[in-house]
């Protein structure tokens, strides 16, 4: 949007900046005992340059940084992605979180399908990736969501492999726009 004005006889033109919003809807179901409640249902419409928290994660012996870049639901659930610079991005894992539990494990697993798309463990949930380019490296940037998309927690990783507390969905047409913070492709002094 530009803003005019006179000024001293002068035509000033301002760009204002628009931020850009993205939104993402979500379920929260507990799942168990081959039965499944619903705990909640949400909607966010955010910032990814407000609202998206940008952590460094690990720092790899070469000396490249890969980021936990984290967007809060609700219920104290967190859906999350390591990000790091690679040759290709030929998988991702999106990774649910709950504040306050530190006994927990949500990761999940996501392959390139076709160029552009990528779908989890077993074919299900395609998604629309979009990466970020530089001569001989790609960071993801953009997560669509294609169809709907469960991802698993357990809050107990003592649980047998394979099992779970808890799904998230996240409904086809959510956007996770991973974009904010310093990107990955400087290294710190």
């Amino acid at each position: 949007m530009a803003l005019h004005w006179m000024a001293g006889g002068l035509l000033v033109v301002a760009l204002a900046s628009v931020a850009r919003a993205e939104t993402v809807a979500w379920q929260i179901a507990t799942a168990g005992s081959g039965q499944r409640h619903v705990s909640s249902n949400g909607v966010r419409q955010y910032s990814p340059h407000g609202d998206v928290l940008v952590q460094e994660h690990l720092r790899r012996r070469d000396g490249a940084l890969v980021w936990s870049k984290s967007l809060s639901l609700s219920d104290g659930f967190v859906v999350s992605a390591p990000v790091r610079r690679e040759r290709r991005l030929d998988g991702f894992g999106l990774v649910i979180h709950r504040r306050g539990n530190r006994n927990a494990h949500g990761w999940n697993w996501f392959a390139r399908d076709a160029d552009g798309e990528f779908r989890g463990r077993g074919g299900v949930g395609r998604l629309a990736v979009f990466v970020r380019r530089e001569p001989g490296v790609e960071e993801l940037e953009t997560i669509e969501f294609l169809e709907d998309v469960t991802l698993r927690y357990s809050e107990d990783v003592r649980r047998p492999p394979g099992a779970y507390s808890h799904e998230v969905v996240i409904r086809k047409g959510s956007v996770l726009d991973f974009t904010a913070g310093p990107m990955c492709s400087a290294a710190r002094p």
